[in-house]
């Protein structure tokens, strides 16, 4: 009965769209084979873009250290399944569980081990489109409409990319509003497309509305121009897996035409870290025009309301999370998966869990400070 029970309450929270929201709660205790299969079904559904792995990849100096025993316990005591704490150029905390924490899996997380990131992937959306700016194929001045004809008679055809990508779309009734409500989860742009809600007034007021379809719409303009699928994998693999030095391949997945960025980028957790240094690099390079870019989403941030990410630009988190003294870059996903980049102090933390369990306010300046 309380195995029944489990799956029925995990059945209610994927149908309900909790993934997206950033739920802050423990998932049910149920067997790994039931949410293996969940996934599975999304695998099947929703296709894979691979993005190979590059011939050289950035070596990382190791000197882990013993995790002090206050932070040990809140570590323990969590559904947290994996955390890298990265400080002057070494890892100096490397800390794992089963991979699936709470579901009591004995699979052991191995240096090949992809980890989705959830809503850290609308981040790595927007390192794709800034490297995409860099090489003038995009401009965020322009509208989604100028890039994507399937949307012309969509509200989103007149919203310019720049202020999407801030979640400044004014987009709260579409965005986790009616949209979400009757397009299955997680078809995202295709199935936008296909409805193209017909409205071209504001829908909104003049504020910052967190939703899931942005990053998709951006990331469907690189591919539209560079001209579809395998240019775009390719483009990929040379700007940002080899720009980055990742070792091994990531992964992200697809849905007839359209990579789902909203929530579906997977990496191994050394190479998210791999991500963050990179990120850190590229804003401490002033010749660098990707790092313009990061450093424009950081300069021009929106507030938030938010007092764990009180500012956002460009689908990051831009200064001090979690209530950090140093200025930061954070890419968040549900269930409190973080990476918290201090690119002022070269600190990068690196987190993946399952479930909202514990304290990242806590947790983080614990940690970084």
């Amino acid at each position: 009965m309380k195995k029944l029970l489990g799956i029925v309450v995990l059945g209610l929270l994927l149908s309900s769209n909790v993934f997206a929201n950033h739920f802050s709660y423990k998932v049910p205790e149920i067997k790994v084979k039931e949410f293996d299969r969940w996934m599975g079904k999304l695998k099947r559904k929703d296709g894979k873009w691979f993005f190979k792995s590059p011939k050289k990849f950035r070596e990382l100096d190791i000197n882990k250290v013993e995790i002090p025993a206050d932070i040990k316990k809140i570590l323990d005591n969590s559904t947290i399944t994996s955390l890298l704490y990265y400080e002057k150029d070494k890892v100096i905390y490397d800390y794992t569980r089963m991979q699936w924490g709470d579901f009591k899996t004995k699979t052991k997380i191995t240096e090949k081990t992809l980890f989705n990131g959830r809503s850290k992937a609308k981040s790595i959306s927007s390192l794709i489109f800034g490297l995409a700016q860099c090489e003038g194929l995009v401009d965020p001045n322009k509208t989604y409409g100028h890039y994507l004809p399937e949307i012309k008679n969509s509200f989103y055809a007149k919203i310019k990319i720049k202020d999407s990508m801030n979640m400044m779309a004014r987009d709260n009734k579409i965005g986790e509003g009616n949209y979400m409500e009757t397009v299955p989860f997680p078809d995202g742009i295709t199935s936008f497309i296909k409805r193209r809600p017909k409205t071209n007034e504001p829908l909104g007021d003049d504020k910052f509305y967190y939703s899931n379809l942005q990053p998709d719409l951006a990331t469907a303009v690189v591919v539209k121009q560079l001209g579809g699928k395998s240019k775009f994998k390719k483009f990929v693999q040379k700007n940002l897996n080899e720009r980055a030095k990742l070792k091994h391949k990531t992964l992200v997945f697809g849905h007839k035409g359209y990579p789902g960025f909203a929530n579906w980028f997977w990496a191994t957790r050394y190479d998210w870290l791999r991500i963050g240094i990179f990120v850190s690099e590229e804003i401490q390079n002033k010749e660098s025009c990707l790092g313009n870019y990061l450093r424009d989403a950081i300069n021009n941030s929106v507030e938030t309301g938010r007092d764990w990410g009180p500012k956002y630009g460009k689908f990051f988190y831009t200064e001090t999370p979690y209530g950090l003294k140093n200025k930061s870059i954070m890419m968040r996903g549900h269930g409190y998966k973080l990476l918290v980049i201090d690119y002022e102090n070269n600190k990068i933390l690196e987190i993946h869990s399952i479930a909202a369990d514990y304290k990242p306010k806590h947790l983080i300046p614990l940690i970084m400070q």
